[in-house]
């Protein structure tokens, strides 16, 4: 039996990519679906990603990277360390994440992510499966979002 290291999900959105693209990248939206998580970032290739949470006046740290592949509308690659993973902070802690847009033609956005590989890591088939059952509710609220901002740009 093959270990399950790596979270694939797929989902079609009623936007275009340009307003996903958006929803991934913009932190006042992004926050919206990412459990109030902020992702900070310029979004070109090599550039440090961080996700903070405001806790009151506080900029807590939940999670940082670095972007590997930017290409607006069409695809997001950038590797992730959660410093509440108990994993030290080193490269073979970092986990990566690949987001893919590609318009159908209906005009929806088909979205493919990817999310490993956690072999390797100390309880990688749990961290996998955890990973997943965050990335459904997180894919949920992007879905959403994304796609009542297509509604407000048609209004």
């Amino acid at each position: 039996m093959e270990r399950e290291t790596t979270v694939e999900r797929t989902m079609l959105v009623n936007a275009g990519p340009e307003v996903v693209w958006k929803a991934l990248t913009e932190p006042d939206l992004n926050k919206l679906y990412m459990a109030g998580w902020m992702g900070l970032s310029s979004w070109r290739r090599g550039d440090m990603l961080r996700w903070i949470e405001k806790q009151g006046e506080e900029s807590v740290q939940q999670a940082q990277g670095t972007v590997m592949e930017s290409l607006p509308g069409r695809r997001l690659r950038y590797t992730c360390y959660k410093p509440s993973s108990g994993l030290p902070d080193e490269p073979a802690s970092y986990t990566t994440v690949d987001i893919t847009l590609e318009v159908e033609r209906d005009g929806r956005t088909r979205l493919s992510l990817w999310h490993g590989d956690f072999a390797g890591l100390p309880q990688d088939v749990r961290r996998a499966r955890e990973a997943g059952r965050e990335w459904v509710e997180k894919l949920v609220g992007l879905k959403r979002v994304a796609e009542e901002q297509q509604g407000q740009m048609a209004a």
